[in-house]
């Protein structure tokens, strides 16, 4: 149960760095394109 927690958060983290990323990319293209 403990390792299945661990895993769980992991992968939690590593959307929400995904999302900050593309979020802070997208918002880098729109600065740039204007």
């Amino acid at each position: 149960q403990l390792k299945l927690t661990k895993t769980s958060t992991i992968l939690h983290t590593g959307l929400i760095k995904t999302y900050l990323t593309s979020f802070a990319l997208s918002t880098l293209i729109i600065l740039s394109t204007q």
